[in-house]
């Protein structure tokens, strides 16, 4: 082989080394790049500072940083890996009559990123800073992360995240804060106010009628029965007189009972000639009048002048007569029902 044809198939083999060596080194630049905005999504702010669009947020990592009022921008600071913020000389000399506007950026002052910029030597960030308030103007800077030349070509995202974070870092949102109250409160216990009437949220010809004895009496589906009643906080224990007839149960709710069934039962209101308070006239106050040997006639006037709620059941009625009730108190009983 002759030396000319040496001399040319070793130019060509440096050409295709020089072409590989191009191409190594630019498809990590663009894969950097890539990577780069993926991590740190931009901020949209107009030319009067107003963000249109929140992106990333960065924490000033060090002292040094330059910024001018927006829509001007102070462009003149640049950072080499493991040194201190430092301006830029000739940029600061054509910038110097903007310097007596400048401020500093502090230590833990947030930013948002507006713009990224990839040169051959150097990454350039451009942030605004976040208002602490609505009466405070932003500021604008830009900072350049400088390499040697080519170098950033060769970078990985590793490599350029640690140097970028030596100035900025990203803002890590806190984690919501839990409170721990404990466990829930018990439910108020709500008194019950006896005598009282119960009428069926579902059927309005049902109800229960709770007397201040701790007796009942419960019409529902046309039939009448009795038994006694036993408060425990909320819950509410009927016991039936009638054989067979299981204990019931229902919760107390405001205004409201219960049952173990679901069923809804509403305090009756008393009517708006009572007078708030008023006890309604029932068929123990007729016992006790009987018994206290009170004249038929005194016990007959009080029932005319009273509002009376009488339970005038067979059963009742037959209690009533047991309890000393005469057949004269007996009809004007029932003649209230009519």
């Amino acid at each position: 082989m002759s030396r000319t044809r040496i001399s040319i198939a070793f130019i060509s083999f440096l050409a295709f080394a020089g072409a590989l060596s191009l191409l190594r080194g630019q498809t990590p630049g663009a894969g950097l790049e890539q990577q780069l905005r993926s991590q740190y999504p931009l901020t949209a702010v107009g030319a009067n500072g107003v963000v249109v669009r929140e992106g990333t947020v960065l924490v000033v990592q060090q002292d040094g940083i330059n910024a001018l009022p927006a829509p001007a921008e102070w462009p003149c600071n640049s950072y080499k890996p493991g040194s201190r913020i430092k301006q830029s000389t000739m940029c600061a000399v054509n910038y110097s009559p903007s310097k007596d506007q400048t401020r500093l950026l502090q230590v833990g002052e947030k930013a948002y990123l507006t713009a990224i910029q990839f040169k051959t030597s150097e990454v350039v960030f451009r942030v605004q800073t976040c208002p602490g308030d609505s009466n405070e103007a932003p500021v604008r800077a830009a900072v350049s992360f400088q390499f040697q030349k080519g170098f950033v070509a060769s970078m990985d995202i590793k490599q350029m995240r640690n140097t970028i974070d030596a100035v900025f870092g990203i803002e890590t949102p806190s984690a919501p804060v839990i409170a721990d109250f404990g466990p829930p409160p018990p439910a108020p216990v709500v008194p019950l106010k006896v005598p009282a009437t119960y009428v069926s949220a579902q059927n309005q010809t049902d109800q229960i009628q709770l007397n201040g004895d701790n007796s009942f009496s419960l019409q529902e589906a046309g039939q009448v029965y009795h038994g006694t009643f036993a408060v425990n906080g909320n819950n509410l224990g009927l016991s039936f007189s009638e054989p067979n007839i299981p204990k019931s149960t229902a919760t107390v709710q405001g205004n409201n009972l219960t049952d173990s069934s679901g069923q809804t039962w509403v305090l009756r209101a008393s009517s708006a000639g009572t007078a708030p308070g008023a006890a309604m006239f029932q068929n123990e106050d007729v016992i006790k009048m009987a018994k206290a040997g009170l004249d038929d006639a005194i016990i007959i006037a009080k029932i005319g002048g009273s509002k009376c709620q009488f339970d005038t059941s067979p059963d009742a009625l037959i209690r009533l007569k047991q309890g000393g009730v005469s057949a004269a108190v007996l009809k004007a009983m029932l003649a209230t029902g009519k």
